[in-house]
């Protein structure tokens, strides 16, 4: 994906191995999550299914994946700001006409 990319914005080999690098890191800490949040969907049935409800549990249960929620965010603004400080401003323009055209930063901002 990087290499795909990195060709689109006519990046230097220098920039194109920065940018792996901030890459394959975020994707490190971030591909832990899913196997997290598929252990918390089922805590949420079990909690749900159970003979009494369990108020205390649903609400730490939630609180737990809001944190979760935010330290990826952090962490997948941080690889974004990481990767924003190796490109130049047009290369930027570039990734954001991209990542527009396929609706990817819809919600992130609006422009």
């Amino acid at each position: 994906m990087v290499r795909h990319l990195a060709v689109e914005l006519d990046a230097s080999t220098e920039q194109q191995e920065k940018l792996r690098t901030i890459v394959r890191a975020a994707v490190k800490d971030v591909l832990p999550v899913r196997e997290k949040m598929r252990a918390a969907r089922g805590q949420a049935r079990d909690l749900l299914l159970a003979q009494t409800v369990d108020r205390a549990g649903i609400e730490k249960l939630r609180a737990e994946q809001m944190a979760l929620a935010d330290a990826t965010s952090k962490r997948v603004a941080q690889a974004l700001g990481d990767a924003a400080e190796v490109l130049t401003p047009e290369q930027r323009r570039k990734l954001e006409d991209r990542m527009s055209s396929f609706g990817l930063m819809r919600g992130f901002w609006r422009g």
